[in-house]
């Protein structure tokens, strides 16, 4: 029994000694033998533009809604905006995406690359681009259009092509506004060289 206690002493002693000195020669060897970082070396995450992300302020996926006078609700929404940095009451986004909700219970959708909102003026003008789709069945297609913020007209002073429940419509411009300011009914008056092309298969 005295030989097998001292046998096991022994190697408990030396497990002692050898467990610690082959951790420190892993720990060695993990660092002998791991990567060296380049500090110049590009990141692959690193793909953007520093110097603008410093000198413009930038808002992510803004939204803004309004009531008019007349009570139509309209909103907008962006993929990102930046104020103007000359005159704050401006603000310019990209990737947009407006809605207006007529109280007779129709609906305006409009897409556009570019916005910019002046709330001196009350305007929102959209550009590049621009789809105006309603939910009577027109589909209106142009380069720029102003939305106002305060009262409902939607208004293109660019040649717009139509798409509407009776054929292709094309015209120098376009209003889409109460009859009268401030009252009901809306209406959708074409302005200019007006061509119509009937389809009754439409």
């Amino acid at each position: 029994m005295a030989v097998a206690d001292n046998t096991y002493s022994r190697v408990i002693a030396w497990l002692k000694i050898l467990l610690p000195l082959a951790a420190l020669a892993i720990l060695s060897t993990l660092f002998l033998v791991a990567r060296a970082i380049v500090p110049a070396q590009d990141l692959p995450f690193a793909d953007v533009d520093v110097d603008e992300l410093a000198t413009q302020q930038r808002i992510g996926q803004p939204n803004y809604s309004s009531v008019t006078r007349d009570g139509a609700a309209i909103s907008l929404s962006a993929e990102s905006a930046r104020p103007d940095s000359e005159n704050p009451e401006k603000l310019s986004g990209e990737e947009i995406r407006a809605g207006i909700d007529l109280p007779n219970g129709n609906r305006i959708n409009i897409v556009a690359q570019r916005m910019q909102i002046d709330n001196t003026l009350g305007i929102a003008r959209l550009s590049d681009g621009v789809v105006v789709e309603t939910s009577d069945g027109y589909t209106l297609r142009t380069d720029t259009v102003e939305i106002s913020l305060d009262a409902t007209r939607v208004e293109a002073t660019e040649p717009t092509r139509v798409d509407t429940p009776i054929g292709q419509l094309s015209a120098d411009s376009f209003r889409l506004a109460a009859e009268n300011e401030g009252e009901r009914p809306y209406v959708l008056v074409f302005k200019g060289h007006v061509k119509l092309v009937y389809d009754p298969n439409e």
